[in-house]
């Protein structure tokens, strides 16, 4: 924790901040980003300037990571507002050029070598999803209409894996547990086309009040959004929802600069409640996915919460496969769980985006209902082709004993004759 304490020196000692808090504020603002217009945010955004510039120099020192400032920058084309062909409209007269490929013809590993040698102004398409756009590192877009129109969002690819994986579509009833603020939720409404429903929870008021900020600007009208604890989500009250997000707090050791270890206390703390928001998510009756995923590189805040919540829903849930969800994906759970290779992991260094898990709890039900229908179908099959068959051999039988009838009559015939 040397580097985090180091860094938010600069700032909790004269305006007189919890030290704690100092460290926990200064992660965010370094990883995910800080929202809000809380005393402290706004105080630690004034040294932000000074705290990456500190860090710049201290990672490029101590750190073997590959650095966030060296990942590109991601921009998620927000569809609830306009087109990916008007977006590139504009962005073509303020002087960008896409870089075009054919990803029938190009490997993941050819597409991540293009993402290196990107030039200047050029940019391309991602390779997986279709509305991320990825530009240069470092590429301001603060000040450029499309973003403070809302026309696009900076959201890192990493953190649109669990809405690509999941099997929403439009008309879907679905559960944002984890909300603020808000990229994934505005996601989840693009994919289904602003229809159907989205519940939206967070329990932090600042951060639910950034959350209905940023949902009415984008304009996801499907979204409802509660300023409350999602453990606390009456079941009964919301039977219908087929589709659970839990993105919960964690360590955000995926989005880190530096090598930084986590104390093992607050892995376990973390840990603990991650597990207790999952199982609340998979009570719910009427619920077909769970889509559990962090930003975190522990074993114990991914893997481990998946195994327990296995054991206790065992009989209800089953990981979905996600190794073949991504053409060219190579990275995935820690193997030395059984289901290790159901999950999906991000790599810095190798995919160029956060740290990230992603696992799919799908219900047992579905799966057999599916195979009930599959067998279903099959059973249909077989009785068509038997009635097929009984009406070859009715019919071969009509034939036979037309012919011995008109054996026996001519037999007939010929001993009238003979008398």
């Amino acid at each position: 924790m040397r580097t985090k304490k180091a860094l938010s020196r600069h700032w909790c000692t004269k305006e007189n901040i919890n030290p704690y808090l100092a460290q926990v504020l200064t992660a965010e603002m370094l990883g995910k980003g800080l929202l809000g217009d809380c005393k402290p945010i706004l105080t630690l955004l004034k040294y932000e300037g000074k705290i990456r510039s500190f860090a710049g120099s201290n990672f490029s020192r101590h750190s073997s990571h590959v650095m966030k400032d060296n990942c590109p920058r991601y921009v998620r084309v927000n569809t609830l507002k306009t087109s990916l062909s008007n977006v590139q409209y504009q962005l073509d007269n303020n002087g960008w050029s896409l870089q075009e490929y054919d990803p029938t013809q190009v490997t993941y590993s050819d597409f991540l070598k293009f993402i290196q040698e990107l030039g200047e102004s050029t940019y391309l398409r991602d390779y997986h999803v279709d509305e991320l756009l990825i530009f240069p590192p470092k590429t301001p877009f603060w000040d450029n209409f499309l973003y403070t129109n809302n026309d696009i969002i900076l959201q890192d690819k990493a953190s649109c894996l669990p809405v690509l994986v999941s099997g929403i579509k439009p008309g879907s009833n679905v559960i944002d547990a984890c909300a603020a603020p808000g990229n994934k939720t505005s996601y989840i409404a693009a994919a289904i086309n602003n229809t159907g429903h989205v519940v939206a929870i967070e329990k932090d008021l600042e951060r639910y009040q950034t959350l209905q900020r940023l949902v009415v600007e984008r304009r996801a009208t499907c979204v409802t959004t509660l300023n409350q604890d999602f453990t606390r989500l009456p079941l009964d009250k919301y039977s219908q929802v087929e589709f659970i997000f839990v993105d919960p707090s964690c360590s955000s050791s995926g989005v880190n600069l530096h090598n930084d270890e986590v104390p093992e206390e607050r892995i376990r703390s973390l840990a603990c409640f991650q597990a207790h928001l999952l199982r609340h998510a998979l009570s719910f009756p009427s619920v077909q996915e769970v889509i559990y995923s962090t930003c975190s590189v522990y074993v114990q805040e991914n893997e481990e919460v998946v195994q327990n919540a296995l054991k206790e829903f065992q009989d209800q849930f089953e990981l979905e496969d996600l190794s073949e969800k991504l053409s060219g994906w190579k990275h995935f759970g820690n193997e030395s769980f059984v289901f290790g290779r159901r999950c999906l992991r991000t790599r810095t260094d190798v995919d160029k985006c956060h740290g990230f898990f992603v696992a799919k709890f799908v219900r047992i039900s579905k799966i057999c209902n599916r195979l009930t229908s599959v067998n279903k179908i099959d059973k249909k099959r077989k009785q068509q082709k038997s009635f097929k068959n009984l009406e070859i051999v009715s019919g071969n039988s009509k034939n036979l004993e037309s012919k011995l009838s008109e054996v026996v009559t001519c037999a007939k015939k010929k001993q009238k004759v003979k008398r």
